[in-house]
């Protein structure tokens, strides 16, 4: 190597290093003082990223165990509040004894009578007043399906304790019956049934089995202007059968067509096969139907959807029609119809083929009574003003703190389930801080080593650059200075 003076390449090499051993002694010395092995996404980019969502986990695991532990306060909470209710029941049961036996007037049975109301109005004041954080307890409030989507939470209630939303492993829910007199109490029930009134303009339909029954008997002469009047099917009726059958004379039985209101044909033959009194339609398809009983105003004939083999079926203005037998011309076969449920009124009439006539035919329909049924309970507390009542009490009162105990039985399986989950949460962020720690923390140890390294390397290098900045001065032993 020559002896230069303007360029210092020694130096350079020296300073050079210097740098790289001073930025690995800047490194160890911001380890050892945060104790974290990294500090930035260029220590480890992916260790980085797997810490993050370690530490993400570590503190829902962490709240998770708060909620369950508030859990258990709610739960604490509320058995708290059915250990009285306990002391009341036991109360009524001895005072329901009391009244129960002979030696009492009616008097006095009702004297006993009012403390035991007044134990029952204490257990309803109890239920619709135990709250935890606003949050009823007792009263119902949290039974039922679980509801989370508006600002107030109904239903059963959901205590989240996972990292995620997988009901398999991240929360459960705790449910709480009514613990009100009229829920714990067994109730007196009888149903009542309702029988809609609807106007059905059918002569001689009767009720008979849940279902209204309908029959005639009619003719149609041999004449243009033949037709029976249309009856009407109300809205209402739910699973129709129209079956006709029982036809006589003529060389073509007549069949059932059947209208919607509005003048759409759903079942049938057309007004250009059939023979209909004149003033139904003017007898042209698509016209305006000018006069019958059933249609609506400026109903319009349609014959779109007309449906005649059997199989068949049109659905039209929410009710389904369907051939059961179709439409054929052999006076022995009937010709059948259902429909499900009618949401606009039908209407149906009888026609046969031009100019063709029927001596006789048959005519029946069925179909369900609409009813409603309604349950009628009576009060679940018992009275004790006789001694017969009181003695029936005593049943009631054993049913109630029955049902009370299955509730508290579930509140203390709910509490113990809490506290093993606990446990687990604990564990689990246990197991996953020291798995974060081996990837983030700093082996001091080690680091120390490196440290002292890096230390030494730094003066190594100091001393060598001020050594090797001074060499270039050996140039002016040369020149004589």
């Amino acid at each position: 190597m020559s002896l230069v003076v303007n360029t210092n390449i020694m130096a350079a090499n020296v300073a050079r290093n210097l740098n790289v051993h001073y930025g690995n002694l800047a490194q160890s010395t911001q380890r050892l003082s945060t104790g974290l092995r990294i500090n930035s996404a260029a220590d480890d980019a992916a260790g980085l990223a797997l810490r993050e969502l370690q530490r993400a986990d570590i503190a829902a695991l962490q709240q998770g165990a708060r909620n369950a532990n508030d859990a258990i306060s709610l739960i604490q909470t509320a058995d708290a509040a059915l250990a009285i209710i306990d002391e009341k029941l036991i109360r009524m049961k001895e005072l329901a004894e009391q009244a129960a036996t002979g030696t009492y007037d009616s008097t006095q049975r009702l004297m006993i009578s009012s403390e035991f109301k007044a134990m029952a109005a204490e257990i309803d004041r109890i239920a619709n007043a135990t709250d935890f954080n606003g949050i009823h307890l007792l009263n119902g409030n949290l039974k039922g399906q679980h509801d989370g989507a508006s600002l107030a939470a109904s239903g059963r209630m959901k205590v989240h304790f996972g990292t995620g939303n997988d009901a398999a492993e991240d929360y459960y829910y705790i449910e709480i019956q009514d613990c009100s007199c009229a829920s714990i109490f067994p109730s007196d029930e009888r149903n009542i049934t309702h029988y809609s009134h609807i106007d059905i303009d059918w002569p001689g339909a009767t009720i008979e089995d849940g279902k209204y029954h309908f029959s005639v008997t009619g003719k149609i002469a041999n004449d243009w202007a033949m037709g029976l009047d249309a009856y009407v099917i109300p809205s209402g009726l739910k699973n129709i059968t129209i079956t006709s059958s029982g036809y006589t004379g003529g060389a073509h039985k007549p069949h059932v067509n059947l209208f919607s209101e509005d003048g759409t044909q759903l079942t049938g033959y057309s007004p250009d096969n059939l023979s209909y009194r004149a003033d139904w339609w003017n007898g042209m398809a698509g016209a305006e139907i000018v006069q019958g009983e059933g249609f609506a105003a400026h109903a319009v004939y349609d014959g779109s959807r007309i449906v005649t083999q059997a199989g068949q079926s049109v659905t039209y203005g929410g009710l389904t029609v369907t051939m059961i037998t179709g439409i054929n011309e052999t006076f022995t076969d009937q010709e059948i119809i259902t429909i499900d449920e009618v949401q606009d009124s039908l209407v149906f009439l009888i026609g046969g083929h031009a100019n063709d006539y029927c001596n006789k035919y048959d005519l029946s329909i069925t179909c369900e009574v609409p009813v409603s049924n309604e349950v009628q309970y009576t009060s679940g507390i018992p009275s004790i003003t006789t001694q017969e009542d009181a003695q029936k009490a005593l049943e009631k009162i054993d049913i109630a703190i029955a049902s009370k105990d299955a509730i508290r039985a579930h509140l203390g399986a709910q509490q113990n389930r809490l506290e093993n989950t606990i446990s687990n949460l604990t564990t689990q962020a246990e197991n996953l801080q020291a798995a974060e720690s081996r990837i983030s923390d700093v082996d001091v140890a080690t680091e120390m080593t490196q440290f002292v390294r890096n230390q030494i390397l730094t003066q190594s290098a100091v001393a060598m650059l001020s050594q090797a900045n001074s060499l270039p001065q050996m140039a002016m032993q040369l020149l004589g200075g």
